[in-house]
């Protein structure tokens, strides 16, 4: 059997606190875990993302620079910003500019507006209308504080010239308006459900479903016009950006018009939800990408629209909107410790459980299948530094396998295939046991 298909195994539902009352909504995040298919375990995850969009207070009414500065803390997380135009699309040229510091803790995106599109006198106020833009704040780690300032291009009182250099003013920008007031936006944090570790060549996968009623657990039905939109990136557990995989690109129209444009890697659209969809190889035991280590999921609230049944045809929401999805990982695991018991008393038993999957070759794209019955493991404890056997263990039917021993002290354990031809050994992620006196 491949490591695609239904999957199936023991559900371990983890409700987390909320972490971010302060961001206006609290982002609820329950998951879960299971294994049904050989090799695969199944990670779902319930939770919420935000974004904040700032109209200027101002229109844009002459050429000129555009200037908005971000400044944000703890000042080694990840937290960007993009300038918008009217129809809610990053201005060109600016796409990378707010995600790369200048130094920890500030982001600077300059545009040169290059003409003011609604430059004829309003016929009432003989003014110039001008031209919205927008500013969008992204969290992609944990709960930031954040400051917006900056300037824009305006025409001098009284004036209709929208390129002379002698009718430039400039209008400031300052969010929040105190001296000293903070706003505060809220992404996925480290750990918990969105770290999680590969210990199998294969690939992983991870899907994003949207809006969703992240304390219900429950999708919102999808219709033609897509009423927000996410992006998701896999990131090494350093939080490398430079090294991140993204599993979707920014948004464009395919983001929204997903009734016409599903792709595969990115957006898709079928009959029940929207979402984006990506894998990755983890191809071999070497390199940046490899089984055995630890990665961080993002999944990044892009865009809310004002109007949801217009989707990107109408300008984006404005202010810090929360809004909840459902992703799935599913993770390349061929060897399981599924359950472990956490606390014992000294000379109780402790149970664990799991099960093996082997594939029937060493090519990373191999089918896999449950281990025969009779095929052994190793059950094993860590005892100053060096992993010690401490039983060996037989899997039976449909690869399950399950021991009891009666720990001593308290150790982290892990199981241990030693591999058999070409096949390379297969090992578990750990699983600490506490050993209390009677």
């Amino acid at each position: 059997m491949s490591r695609s298909g239904v999957l199936f195994g023991a559900l371990l539902a983890i409700a987390m606190a909320a972490f971010c009352a302060s961001a206006q909504a609290s982002l609820v995040t329950s998951w879960s875990e299971r294994q049904l298919v050989p090799g695969l375990t199944e990670r779902t995850v319930w939770s919420q993302a935000q974004v904040a969009v700032y109209r200027l207070p101002q229109n844009v009414t002459h050429t000129g620079n555009l200037h908005i500065e971000l400044t944000y803390k703890p000042v080694d997380d990840a937290c960007l910003v993009f300038l918008l135009d009217e129809k809610g699309a990053v201005c060109a040229g600016t796409e990378l500019q707010g995600r790369e510091d200048l130094r920890p803790g500030r982001k600077v995106v300059d545009f040169d507006v290059p003409l003011v599109v609604h430059a004829a006198p309003d016929p009432g106020t003989g003014e110039i209308p001008g031209d919205a833009y927008y500013v969008l704040v992204q969290a992609l780690n944990g709960v930031h504080s954040y400051r917006l300032s900056g300037y824009l291009p305006r025409a001098a009182a009284g004036s209709l010239d929208t390129t002379s250099p002698g009718t430039l003013a400039r209008a400031t920008l300052q969010i929040p308006a105190g001296a000293s007031a903070w706003k505060k936006i809220a992404g996925a944090p480290y750990g918990g459900p969105w770290d999680f570790t590969p210990t199998s060549q294969g690939a992983a996968s991870c899907r994003l479903q949207y809006p969703a009623n992240a304390k219900a657990r429950s999708l919102t039905p999808a219709s033609p016009a897509m009423p927000v939109s996410f992006e998701q990136y896999v990131y090494p557990a350093d939080w490398d950006a430079d090294a991140a995989l993204p599993l979707s690109q920014p948004t464009e129209l395919s983001h929204w018009d997903l009734w016409s444009h599903p792709h595969a890697g990115a957006p898709v659209w079928s009959g029940d939800w929207y979402g984006v969809d990506g894998s990755f190889p983890l191809v071999d035991r070497v390199g940046a990408w490899r089984p055995g280590l630890v990665y961080h999921y993002d999944p990044a609230l892009w865009m809310v629209s004002s109007v949801p049944a217009r989707g990107p045809a109408a300008p984006p929401a404005i202010g810090v909107r929360t809004i909840g999805y459902k992703a799935t990982l599913l993770i390349p695991q061929d060897l399981r410790l599924a359950s472990a018991t956490k606390k014992v008393k000294r000379g109780r038993p402790a149970t664990f459980k799991g099960t093996l999957a082997l594939p029937a070759s060493a090519a990373p794209d191999a089918a896999v299948a449950w281990a025969p019955p009779g095929a052994k493991l190793q059950l094993q404890r860590k005892v100053s530094g060096k992993w010690v056997t401490g039983k060996t263990l037989t899997v039976g039917a449909s690869g399950a396998w399950k021991t009891t021993v009666k720990p001593r002290t308290t150790a982290v354990w892990r199981a241990w295939w030693p591999g058999a031809g070409t096949l390379a050994p297969e090992l578990s992620l750990t699983r600490k046991v506490t050993v209390v006196r009677k």
